[in-house]
């Protein structure tokens, strides 16, 4: 085995190859997060993943020992479902490349190239607390649009990425300000 050996979980912790080449314009094409995965998120994605596995498990084996039932199996229907939700959370989040900005939901992808965005402004306004429906007063980041919409970006003082770090949501803050700067 000639190639070092890859962490099992590496993937939520990409590293850039080394020898792979690097472009003559020096554009970069790989999607950059804006803010990198917080202590809150972190502990919430990694409390509510074993969870939901242990809950999965139960239910598979509950409906394996005593043969399959319509609420055995409904149980490990939504724990499944919850589980891909949770993963899927761990993606969340305001990625850059030199083209566009990529906006990561839970259920959906939006992008907006850097060539629509007039400025980029921090406003004050209700921000969901923790990723939640439930809003404080707070700052937040928007991209002013060519066609006059606002599109809010996951760079918000209350983010479960940045919240109680508000040093943290002025690096993101300004990373996104100078991405835009050509």
């Amino acid at each position: 085995m000639t190639e070092p050996r890859k962490p099992i979980f590496g993937f939520l912790w990409p590293k850039p190859d080394p020898h792979a080449p690097v472009d003559g314009d020096f554009v970069q094409v790989r999607q950059v997060r804006i803010t990198p995965r917080g202590p809150i998120r972190l502990a919430a994605l990694v409390v509510s993943g074993l969870l939901l596995v242990s809950l999965f498990g139960s239910a598979v084996m509950a409906g394996l020992g005593a043969g399959p039932s319509v609420p055995i199996l409904a149980m490990a229907a939504v724990c499944a479902i919850a589980l891909v939700l949770v993963l899927r959370g761990a993606a969340v989040g305001t990625f850059v490349t030199d083209e566009r900005v990529t906006f990561e939901r839970v259920l959906r992808r939006a992008e907006v190239p850097w060539s629509e965005v007039v400025s980029v402004a921090t406003t004050d306004s209700r921000t969901p607390f923790l990723g939640l429906p439930i809003t404080v007063p707070g700052r937040w980041t928007v991209l002013h649009l060519a066609d006059g919409s606002l599109v809010r970006t996951h760079v918000y003082s209350s983010s479960p990425d940045l919240w109680l770090r508000p040093e943290a949501f002025d690096i993101a803050r300004l990373r996104l300000e100078h991405w835009r700067t050509p």
